[in-house]
C-alpha cells in the first residue's frame, strides 16, 4: 500500500484483515437520543454557522499569541529538541495524517516521534512481500512493514501576517487553545463527527475505484476502514489503540443533527462545493448519510458553497448553517492556485453576517477538521469508544474561533472543547435532544460567550482579497481535500 499526501490508496488486499480479525468487534447503531440539552446561559442566539477549514494544528495557526498555550519548540523520535520554524499558509509539504500517524506520533502520550513519517507499507498491495519476522498476514498494522522517511518540516508555525484576518477575529472575540479533533483520523470521520457526533467507526479516508470519489453513497465502489479493539500477535500497541479493518462503503444510515433539526422545525443548510466526478473528493459529509442523500433534506446541501453570502444579503440565512471552502479557500497545504485566499474568504463570511440583519443573533464557529500532521505539544485525552472500547478520539489539538455579538471579547478559553462541541451548541441553541454520542461528552463553547454584555457595533475584518475576486474566480474542481 502507498500513501500520497497522508491518505491510503487503494488496497485490493484489505478485505483480507476481515478474517484475520474476525473476532473483532463490529461496528454497531447507538440507541435513543438522550434528554434535551439546556442552554448553559440566556441564549440570544437563533442562527449558527459553523465553518470548518483544513489541515491545521493550534501550535500551526497559534504560535506566539498573547495569553494562549503554544510550544516553540518539540522532540524528535530520539528526544532532541526541535525548534519551530517559521513557514507560509500554503506549506510546500502535505505531512501524513492518517490514523496510522497518529498513533505513532501519539507514541502512548509521549508525542514524539513526529520527524518519522509513514510513506508507504510493505506487502500491502504493492506487489511487494513485508520482510519483518514472523511474515505478517496483516502488513497494515505492523509498524515493522512501514516504510519511514524523516520529515521535521512538521515542527512549523504560519506567520500570522499570512493568516492576519484569522489573527484579527481572534483578537477581537474568542479563541480556543484547547479544542481538538473528535476523531484521531483524518478528515473523513471528522466531517462526520461534525453533523453525527461519530463516523461510524471510520478511521481513515475511504477509498476505491469509483468515478466520482465522493466518499459517499455517490459512489458505491468505495470501503471504508474502520477501527476494532485489539492487537496484532506480538502486539504493538495496546487493545484499545486498535486495529484498522475493512469496513462498508461510506453510505450510512446513523442519526445525525439533521434528524433532530428537521423534528424541531429548525431550518439548516449545507454549503460545500459541487459533487461530481470533476470534482473529485468533495466534502459533502451528508452524502454519505443516505436518509439525506435519498431523502428531501437534500434540497438543503447547497452548490457552490459561495451562495452562502447570497443567502445572507437575501435574507434568507437558515437557523444552522454549515460552510465548506473550495480548495483554494481551504488553508490545506500545497494548494497551487490562488494560494492562501482561505483566511479572506473566512473574513468574507464573517463581514457579510456582521453587515446583515442577522448579527445581532448570530454565532460562527470557525475550526479546522484535523491537524494536517503539523507538530502540536499538547497531548489529546484518548476517549474509548462506548461500543467497541477502541480510541477513535481525540485527536490533536485545532484552531477555534468564535465570532458573535454575545462571544467574550479577546478572550482565549483554556477549557477543552472539540469539533462535536459545534454539536452540543446547536443542541443547547434550540433546545434539542442530544445524539448521546460525541455531542454529549463535549461542550457547547459556554465559556467563550457573554449574554449579559452589550455587545459593542461590528467592525469589518480587514482582508487583502475582496469579495467580488474570490465569487469571480471559477471553481477548483479539486476536491477541497483528499485525506
Amino acid at each position: 500500500m502507498r500513501v500520497v499526501n497522508g491518505r491510503f490508496l487503494a488496497p485490493a488486499a484489505l478485505a483480507a484483515l476481515v478474517a484475520c480479525h474476525a473476532g473483532s468487534a463490529g461496528p454497531a447503531l447507538p440507541g435513543a437520543p438522550a434528554a434535551a440539552f439546556e442552554s448553559a446561559a440566556p441564549t440570544k442566539l437563533s442562527h449558527i454557522i459553523v465553518i470548518m477549514q483544513e489541515n491545521h494544528s493550534f501550535d500551526n495557526f497559534f504560535h506566539g499569541f498573547a495569553g494562549a498555550d503554544y510550544a516553540t519548540f518539540g522532540y524528535d523520535h530520539t528526544g532532541k529538541k526541535v525548534p519551530l520554524e517559521s513557514t507560509d499558509v500554503v506549506n510546500p509539504g502535505d505531512p501524513a495524517h492518517t490514523h496510522l500517524q497518529f498513533v505513532w506520533e501519539y507514541d502512548n502520550g509521549k508525542n514524539d516521534r513526529w520527524d518519522q513519517q509513514i510513506t508507504a507499507i510493505r506487502g500491502f498491495n504493492d506487489g511487494s512481500r513485508c520482510p519483518a519476522a514472523p511474515a505478517p498476514s496483516d502488513p497494515l498494522n505492523q509498524p515493522s512493514c512501514w516504510e519511514m522517511h524523516e520529515d521535521r518540516s512538521v515542527y512549523a508555525y504560519v506567520r500570522s501576517s499570512e493568516i492576519a484576518p484569522y489573527w484579527t477575529m481572534a483578537r477581537e472575540y474568542a479563541l480556543g487553545d484547547h479544542a481538538f479533533g473528535s476523531s484521531n483520523g483524518p478528515s473523513y470521520s471528522a466531517h462526520q463527527f461534525m453533523i453525527a457526533g461519530q463516523a461510524g467507526h471510520v478511521i481513515e479516508v475511504p477509498y476505491g475505484a469509483g468515478a466520482n470519489r465522493v466518499w459517499g453513497c455517490d459512489d458505491p465502489h468505495s470501503a471504508t476502514i474502520l477501527l476494532q479493539y485489539g492487537s496484532t500477535s506480538p502486539p504493538h500497541f495496546s487493545n484499545a489503540t486498535g486495529l484498522e479493518v475493512v469496513g462498508p462503503e461510506p453510505c450510512f444510515s446513523y442519526e445525525t443533527i439533521a434528524t433532530l433539526l428537521d423534528a424541531a422545525h429548525v431550518s439548516w443548510r449545507y454549503y460545500a462545493p459541487k459533487i461530481g466526478a470533476d470534482y473529485g473528493f468533495v466534502w459533502s459529509a451528508f452524502d454519505a448519510i443516505r436518509p439525506v442523500r435519498y431523502g428531501p433534506d437534500w434540497k438543503n446541501v447547497i452548490s457552490p458553497e459561495t451562495l452562502v453570502l447570497r443567502d445572507i444579503a437575501a435574507g434568507h440565512l437558515a437557523n444552522v448553517s454549515w460552510v465548506i471552502p473550495d480548495l483554494a479557500n481551504s488553508d490545506h497545504p500545497t494548494v497551487s492556485e490562488d494560494v492562501g485566499t482561505g483566511p479572506d474568504w473566512v473574513a468574507s463570511v464573517v463581514n457579510a453576517v456582521g453587515e446583515s440583519k442577522y448579527w445581532s443573533s448570530t454565532a460562527i464557529v470557525i475550526m479546522w477538521d484535523d491537524w494536517g500532521g503539523f507538530y502540536d505539544h499538547v497531548v489529546p485525552t484518548q476517549y474509548a469508544d462506548p461500543i467497541t472500547g477502541a480510541y477513535e478520539g481525540l485527536g490533536y489539538r485545532v484552531p477555534l474561533i468564535v465570532v458573535s455579538p454575545w462571544a467574550k471579547h479577546g478572550y482565549v478559553s483554556h477549557r477543552q472543547h472539540e469539533i462535536a462541541s459545534t454539536l452540543r451548541l446547536i443542541e443547547e441553541t434550540f433546545h434539542l435532544p442530544s445524539l448521546g454520542l460525541a455531542d454529549a461528552r463535549a461542550d457547547g463553547f459556554d465559556d467563550m460567550f457573554d449574554f449579559s454584555q452589550k455587545p459593542p457595533p461590528f467592525k469589518a475584518i480587514p482582508t487583502s482579497v475582496s469579495v467580488k475576486t474570490l465569487l469571480a474566480r471559477k471553481p477548483s474542481s479539486q476536491p477541497p481535500d483528499d485525506d
